[in-house]
């Protein structure tokens, strides 16, 4: 299916790309990439569960074991790219007035309190600066403040991407 290869390609690539140079334009054009596939399965009807089922069905496989066992995703990853999808749906679905998907937990308050710097006319450097202004000194180690920062970005990208394909 050409929409799975599509998301599954464009994490592969995000995620090689920010671990081997950091955020910078290629991982961005590529995270773009993932956002536009997921909006696409988004707006093709597919429930969240469903579309993490076909990324499954549809694992490329080369018949090499030792090969196919290097390529998989690792548990790990799974979650990452699952959340990420999440924060695309939930985005999504917050922008439509729906209800979000279930188990959407914290990332719905993340998703709207970024909606709604976005409507202020934020931009992502500027919510950052505030939330770095605002948090207590030792309230989050740095993994977790990177993390916080991919997934904001994740949310405003996903934002822009959806008002651009509704404008096209």
């Amino acid at each position: 299916m050409a929409l799975t290869d599509d998301l599954e390609l464009a994490f592969r690539k995000s995620w090689l790309l920010l671990y081997s140079r950091g955020v910078g334009e290629g991982y961005i054009n590529a995270l773009k990439t993932f956002i536009q596939a997921g909006i696409r399965a988004y707006r093709s009807g597919y429930t969240l569960e469903a579309l993490n089922l076909e990324l499954v069905a549809n694992q490329k496989v080369t018949g090499d074991p030792l090969l196919d066992d290097f390529l998989r995703l690792d548990p790990q990853e799974l979650d990452i790219r699952t959340t990420w999808l999440k924060l695309i749906y939930v985005t999504l679905t917050r922008l439509d007035g729906l209800e979000p998907p279930p188990d959407s937990g914290n990332l719905l308050d993340l998703v709207l309190g970024v909606i709604e710097a976005h409507q202020k006319g934020y931009t992502l450097d500027a919510l950052k600066l505030e939330l770095v202004l605002q948090t207590p000194e030792p309230a989050r180690t740095q993994e977790e403040s990177s993390i916080l920062s991919q997934w904001m970005r994740l949310v405003f990208l996903t934002l822009e991407s959806a008002q651009d394909s509704q404008v096209t």
